[in-house]
């Protein structure tokens, strides 16, 4: 092992000592960078996609760039140049599979294209233009998450990074701050509204004290904003909304200035005094209003599976979280196991219960969209830690049912598509994507949301291995026609 130091004790790097010198588990095998677009069509397909579905289930993910070599010691799986990739879906075909570059300051000279037009990045702007940034905010490295709005498809990060907005094919058009409404900085995982379509979201920057609640209207335009003072510079990655808050975590991974002179792409630490609570912004109030809900131990959350309202006025947070984040490692999430946890926040008196229900690696939740901010049954999981599987959680019975992954594939993300706009809760498909490694190829599967164990109902062959996460999303192309009406 290697080691440096960071912050007030000692980091070590996820490296090990190989032919050509130090490497980082997050440059190879799955993680290997992808140096070509590709483009296929009519891809062969194994067994029946549901007519039903009529889009594109797109992921983005980060990208190890073969064109930009990173220092593996400083490297961060956050950090990777963006890729986005999907296949588009029609009357039970496969149309085709594309991957793209989402274009940073970073690929952009070695593709030969020019830079994409739009905004300057936060940084690029006054009064930060003169600072030196992380290396992937200052050259708007967008490799998060990918959604649909306003009729628009755009690709999404965090932490100061302008999202990208790409074609229905997957080309990138230009980076964008929603028409100007857009306070510089976005966040990599949103959360609509069922019933209103607006998007909630946290955003963080490195030079901020505060973090910016924003909900992005349907028609492609910040509506509302309120800046949440928090006295520190935390990451917050992901966040919930129920009917009466948008809420998130004022947690341990905070800015860390010497992990950022050291060259870290990923310069935020655990901070193991920070003291961790949940921020309850009330949707129709201000930064005044803010809640808080203290928390007796350190925890972070990853990703957050739901929140929803209870009858006595206290909320409830379905949550993965870890208790040790980039303390010994920041190339990435290597440290803990995920936790699957139930919050029980009290607005009231400030306090919190926290209740484990699954300790078995389970992260990456979904649920069925038009449950956000309502109290759910049903979550889907994947497993990462062991052997990787899809998994279906049954909150009412208490219960977690499997996909496990043939032997040499891996997956990351999976998500849930209703049958029907009015169909029920569990009543659909889960889509994901399994790598295999060894062929470096991949497909496309598709599984019954109420019968996991019995295999995929279609497999949907794609020849060519895209980038290994980070989140996904099915947009429907009766989604953009209704936009664009």
């Amino acid at each position: 092992m290697k080691e440096t130091s960071t912050g007030e004790g000692k980091l070590i790097t996820n490296l090990w000592e190989g032919g050509e010198g130090p490497q980082n588990r997050f440059m190879d095998g799955p993680f290997a960078p992808i140096e070509h677009e590709v483009t296929a069509h009519n891809l062969e397909v194994v067994g029946k996609i549901p007519e039903e579905l009529n889009g594109r289930y797109l992921w983005c993910g980060p990208n190890a760039s073969p064109f930009d070599p990173e220092d593996p010691r400083t490297y961060s799986w956050f950090t990777g140049s963006g890729m986005l990739s999907g296949v588009r879906l029609r009357e039970g075909r496969a149309e085709w599979y594309r991957n793209r570059f989402v274009r940073d300051e970073l690929t952009t000279p070695h593709l030969g294209v020019p830079r994409l037009p739009g905004p300057e990045p936060l940084s690029r702007r006054e009064p930060y233009r003169d600072l030196t940034g992380p290396r992937f905010v200052e050259a708007n490295v967008v490799n998060t998450h990918v959604w649909a709005m306003a009729g628009r498809t755009y690709a999404f990060a965090e932490a100061g990074v302008l999202p990208v907005e790409f074609s229905y094919g997957l080309d990138p058009v230009a980076r964008c701050d929603f028409d100007g409404t857009l306070n510089g900085s976005w966040t990599g995982h949103p959360h609509r509204d069922p019933d209103s379509g607006e998007l909630h979201g946290f955003s963080y920057f490195w030079q901020w004290d505060h973090v910016s609640y924003q909900v992005l209207g349907t028609d492609g335009k910040i509506n509302k904003r309120v800046d949440v003072p928090v006295g520190g510079r935390p990451s917050v990655h992901d966040m919930a909304i129920t009917a009466r808050y948008a809420i998130f975590l004022d947690g341990p991974l905070q800015f860390d200035d010497r992990a950022h002179q050291e060259g870290y792409d990923w310069p935020w630490a655990w901070d193991r005094e920070k003291s961790v609570r949940w921020g309850l912004v009330p949707r129709d109030g201000g930064a005044a209003d803010v809640k808080w809900c203290a928390l007796e131990e350190q925890t972070y959350t990853t990703h957050i599976l739901n929140a929803f309202d209870l009858p006595d006025g206290k909320v409830a947070v379905d949550a993965c979280t870890v208790p040790k984040l980039f303390l010994d490692d920041l190339t990435g999430p290597t440290e803990s196991v995920s936790r699957l946890q139930r919050f029980i926040l009290d607005p009231v008196t400030g306090s919190s219960k926290v209740e484990t229900i699954s300790a078995e690696g389970l992260d990456m939740p979904r649920l069925d969209d038009r449950m956000t901010g309502k109290q759910h049954r049903y979550g889907y999981f994947n497993r990462l830690e062991g052997a990787g599987a899809i998994a279906r959680t049954d909150f009412e019975k208490q219960s977690t049912e499997y996909y496990k992954y043939e032997a040499g594939k891996a997956g990351i993300e999976s998500i849930f598509v209703p049958r029907t706009p009015d169909s029920a809760e569990d009543d659909g498909w889960v889509l994901g994507y399994a790598i295999d490694v060894p062929t470096q190829t991949t497909e496309v599967l598709i599984l019954s949301a109420q019968d996991l164990a019995s295999g995929p109902i279609a497999r949907i062959k794609v020849p060519s291995r895209p980038q290994y996460g980070f989140h996904s999303n099915w947009i429907a192309d009766e989604e953009l026609e209704q936009a664009n009406i």
